[in-house]
């Protein structure tokens, strides 16, 4: 996928695409819930690849996509910046970043370790409010498996991982997932449906989000482990179609060995 230089020109992704305006709740919204909002329907937009990889935008497109004015915009790019998912270039706008096989190997080194604390945290922590949460969560997963409903899945996946930083209260983890879990999301959109990871992905959630239910560490560390497999297999699967697998296990071998 190529970026667009030409910064007076927007590239969504692709010719029938029309931002859908999103309702208010409310005629006069805060500018903190309208900034959520706006994040929101713009970083669905970008995973889901409404919005497509290497695509130039500008404030205007992203108000037209999320439903609201500039300065709830504005701070959702600052958000999807941090996560990776923007990037502001001085002079020459805003583009939405590419999606790199070997760079989703690289961060997944760092997601199996926030993934295993966040989730082991929110085990011991949540309230049973927060518990039953994750058990329609989890049932959720499991339809959108049986149902092969990928706008479900996406979107309990957001609200798992939020619920899951809520429940672990360690502002450190908190940023730290944040800034790797739009792009993980992203990429497993992007190929979930050539290799089927569907079923086995929403199945995989569920595991973790019953066992964090049930509070059991130990099921859950164990239910980590197999997703961030899943996961790591799936990117390793997209490295060797792109023929870079190889070249990102020469360097990493180059790196061990020092």
């Amino acid at each position: 996928m190529s970026i667009n230089h030409t910064s007076s020109k927007v590239v969504p992704a692709g010719s029938d695409f029309t931002p859908v305006r999103q309702p208010l709740r409310s005629p006069r919204p805060s500018v903190a819930s309208s900034s959520e909002r706006a994040y929101l329907r713009i970083e669905e937009a970008i995973v889901t690849m409404e919005i497509q990889p290497g695509s130039d935008v500008n404030e205007a497109f992203l108000s037209e996509v999320a439903g609201f004015g500039r300065t709830p915009v504005r701070e959702a790019v600052r958000k999807l910046c941090f996560e990776h998912l923007l990037v502001v270039k001085p002079k020459r706008g805003i583009y939405v970043t590419e999606i790199d096989p070997v760079a989703q190997l690289r961060l997944l080194e760092v997601r199996r370790e926030i993934d295993r604390l966040v989730f082991q945290n929110a085990a011991r922590r949540a309230t049973p409010e927060q518990r039953r949460q994750f058990v329609l969560l989890g049932e959720n997963f499991r339809r959108s498996a049986e149902a092969a409903d990928k706008m479900l899945f996406i979107r309990c996946d957001k609200e798992f991982n939020e619920l899951c930083l809520n429940c672990a209260r360690n502002e450190f983890l908190t940023g730290s997932l944040r800034s790797i879990q739009g792009l993980s999301r992203r990429f497993w959109f992007c190929h979930y449906k050539t290799y089927d990871y569907l079923s086995v992905t929403a199945l995989l959630h569920a595991g973790v989000a019953e066992a964090i239910a049930d509070g059991k560490v130990n099921l859950v560390t164990e239910a980590t482990e197999r997703l961030v497999d899943s996961a790591e297999a799936l990117a390793r699967k997209v490295a060797d179609q792109e023929g870079v697998l190889a070249d990102h296990e020469t360097m990493q071998s180059d790196l061990s060995a020092h």
